[in-house]
């Protein structure tokens, strides 16, 4: 009995070494990838137009669509190879790029996103063929096509925004979407106790998805009550809007963090990659805000 005490102990002497070395590296990520981001809406307000002469948003589209959007869809690609599909890497790179590079520049974009993406599954299906097989050939189109919009649309819908809105205004869409993520974590630790959707998130609970819709309400509306200092129009957002991009943030991005999570499951993996330490990959930085960028973009802009 005493041996299986010691065990115990040590085991979970062991367990909370291994979550404070998370949390430490959690803390470093996190604060790099805020101060990035800031760095970047600074550069990006003052540098670009109208307040600079270079062009309007252009910090942001490179890093957007040179850099996350083409990670994006490689780390994408690998969970779904470990279910059978394979898409094809370059073609979800460049597509992803380039389609979210379109919804940024072009004035209407629809059609050349819908001509793009028509694209990539011909030239899928092309490439595909050209092995001579039948099997697994229209699931690896359609993950090719998956990935592409994934990572390409959703994120263009964020550069689409930047767009019509100021760099501020976007970084508050952002911190509101997170502030729903610390919301429902601080409230879920101290009194969850009703599981959410315990065969998909264990550790998701109602109380915390009500802490998360306060919390992000609250941002969304102090959001709103301050854009008039720094948005696009001199009246700002209007205060019910944040109000209600606050709570609608907070279910659609909670969506967003489920289908992840389903993603991931079904591969059998914990974390989508290790890019980010203590924090995994960018589809775990990026899944609550993947799902709200066309939301952002029709009530902010």
């Amino acid at each position: 009995m005493d041996g299986l005490n010691r065990s115990t102990i040590r085991y979970r002497h062991t367990d909370w070494k291994r979550e404070r070395l998370l949390l430490k590296h959690r803390l470093i990520t996190g604060s790099l990838l805020i101060a990035s981001i800031l760095l970047i809406a600074f550069l990006d307000h003052d540098w670009t137009a109208p307040h600079g002469t270079l062009h309007r948003g252009l910090f942001l589209g490179i890093i957007t669509c040179g850099l996350v959007a083409p990670l994006l869809a490689l780390e994408l690609g690998m969970i779904l190879t470990r279910l059978g599909s394979s898409p094809l890497g370059w073609l979800t790179c460049l597509g992803s790029a380039l389609i979210a590079g379109c919804m940024w520049l072009c004035e209407q974009p629809g059609d050349t996103v819908l001509l793009m993406l028509s694209l990539v599954f011909t030239l899928a299906f092309i490439f595909g063929a050209a092995g001579r097989r039948t099997r697994g050939l229209i699931t690896d189109v359609m993950g090719t096509l998956f990935v592409t919009f994934t990572s390409g649309v959703l994120l263009g819908f964020w550069l689409m925004l930047r767009d019509d809105q100021t760099a501020w205004v976007l970084v508050g869409a952002i911190l509101t979407v997170k502030m729903a993520d610390i919301g429902a974590y601080t409230v879920g630790c101290s009194i969850g106790r009703n599981r959410l959707i315990p065969w998909l998130s264990p550790k998701k609970t109602w109380e915390g998805l009500a802490g998360g819709i306060v919390f992000s309400a609250l941002c969304g509306t102090l959001l709103a009550w301050a854009s008039p200092g720094f948005s696009e129009s001199p009246e700002g957002i209007p205060v019910m809007t944040g109000l209600i991009f606050g709570v609608v943030c907070a279910v659609i991005g909670l969506l967003g963090d489920l289908s992840a999570s389903a993603l991931k499951r079904d591969s059998g993996i914990k974390d989508s990659g290790s890019l980010l330490p203590g924090l995994g990959g960018l589809v775990d930085t990026l899944d609550s805000l993947l799902l709200v960028g066309p939301v952002a973009w029709l009530m902010l802009s």
